[in-house]
């Protein structure tokens, strides 16, 4: 048996589990988007409001072609808790070793057609023409890395898995680091802009995943690339929760790229502000979300050792933590909007629009991790369908009527932004709905009388 070092999920107190799981989360990928945001910052000082743009512009594609396999990975996430919690050793390690077989597969090719189809895709989403040949250099160099974030996200969801989220918070906040170092080189001393920030993040996702390898290595789990084993059951498994996962992940990414594409008709001020405004909003997004990523293993582990009473407890206990981080974070963001944007630029237009977006969007942001926790919590039970649904229609489809039909009728971005808290509203009463009645249908199906 395959014992979990760090956080025990199937007895204790389930807050401070919680919070044992969802803090390194939290702290890991807050101190990326900051990381990004410092980045940005360089930039805006040392090469101008329009390497900041470039670099934005392709923020939101970035997260459209790698959300799928990153979904992938919360699947295997997931299935690797599942078999922690059956207490069946040797088949999650054929789970960890499948994931890790997709991770490489996957990433090469996110080479492929993040490289070859750069420049299309950007002049899909209306890059303007005076930021599109950066934006193309930016997106092409952040691809040629894509095969090492597939391997350190699928590392690290397995070490999650298994309890052990410490390390891949130290492994991102040391690569992280090297990356702004390395930034600050090239654009300072060598007089690399966008290339400076794009090979900089090349280097430090091939020192995250080989790091958090090393862990898998010296982990219980044992892991060898040379000794993986493949199971196509496993497989399975892993990609039935995790396409939905990803098609969640990827509905979300093309709903705010459609948001985007509306922003960058406003011009190149719009489009750097807004650019602003999600390195901002993805710090709340990481704060009131990050709760999530520790309720799915939660649940899963707990639904294979079939404790049903522990699982309603988790999910009581994931919303009030989300809307505790989400609520306080999200008011003192709002409040300081304007000093947040200004940090990465000094245009009083650019900083106005950021500021639009940030207010509306981060006071509300507390939503958005309620809808996460319940997301969680369905796939946790093994039912990944009803998320990727409901995102589908709440966060993509009415995001299209709202921009291609709505909009133009009241044609101002606070309007626009909208329509983000009233698909959240939206969808969170959905899965509501669908959590009552899978966790009846979980519970007698596991539990004998």
């Amino acid at each position: 048996m395959l014992k979990n070092k760090n956080v025990n999920m199937l007895s204790g107190s389930i807050t401070k589990g919680l919070l044992a799981m969802t803090m390194p989360i939290m702290i890991m990928n807050v101190m990326q988007n900051l990381f990004s945001i410092i980045d940005m910052t360089i930039l805006g000082q040392f090469a101008g409001d329009d390497a900041v743009g470039s670099v934005g512009a392709c923020s939101m594609l970035i997260t459209l072609c790698t959300c799928l396999l990153i979904g992938i990975a919360t699947g295997a996430n997931i299935v690797v808790a599942k078999r922690m919690g059956s207490q069946d050793s040797q088949r999650t390690k054929k789970a960890a070793d499948t994931a890790m077989i997709l991770a490489i597969i996957g990433g090469l090719l996110l080479l492929l057609i993040g490289t070859v189809f750069a420049e299309t895709f950007l002049r899909w989403v209306n890059c303007p023409e005076r930021l599109l040949d950066k934006a193309v250099v930016y997106f092409r160099i952040y691809f040629y890395g894509a095969p090492f974030l597939m391997l350190y996200n699928f590392s690290a969801a397995i070490l999650r898995a298994i309890g052990d989220t410490k390390r891949p918070m130290y492994f991102l906040l040391f690569s992280g680091g090297m990356k702004v170092v390395l930034s600050i080189v090239f654009i300072l001393f060598l007089n690399l802009d966008v290339e400076g920030v794009g090979i900089a993040t090349l280097i430090s996702n091939i020192l995250a995943s080989s790091l958090c390898i090393l862990a898998l290595r010296r982990s219980t789990l044992q892991f060898r690339f040379r000794k993986m084993q493949f199971s196509m059951q496993e497989m399975r498994d892993t990609l039935h929760l995790g396409i939905p996962t990803g098609l969640q992940q990827a509905f979300y990414a093309f709903a705010n790229v459609i948001i985007a594409t509306a922003v960058n008709s406003f011009g190149p001020e719009a489009t750097t502000g807004i650019s602003i405004a999600n390195q901002i909003d993805g710090v709340m997004y990481y704060v009131a979300c990050a709760p999530s990523l520790a309720t799915a293993p939660y649940v899963a582990q707990n639904v294979g050792a079939h404790n049903f009473p522990r699982v309603k407890k988790v999910v009581v206990s994931s919303i009030v933590i989300t809307v505790a981080f989400g609520g306080i974070l999200g008011a003192l963001f709002s409040v300081f909007a304007e000093e947040l944007a200004s940090i990465m630029t000094s245009s009083p237009a650019v900083i106005a629009y950021a500021k639009q977006k940030t207010v509306l969007i981060c006071a509300t942001y507390f939503l958005c991790g309620i809808n996460e926790v319940m997301s969680g919590v369905l796939r946790g039970l093994g039912k990944p369908i009803i998320p990727t649904i409901s995102v589908l229609v709440f966060m993509c489809l009415i995001r299209f009527v709202w921009v291609y039909a709505i909009f133009p009728l009241v044609p101002n971005l606070t309007f626009l932004y909208l329509i983000w808290p009233i698909g959240w509203v939206l969808s969170i009463a959905t899965l509501l709905i669908a959590y009552f009645p899978a966790i009846r249908r979980a519970q007698a199906q596991h539990c004998t009388p």
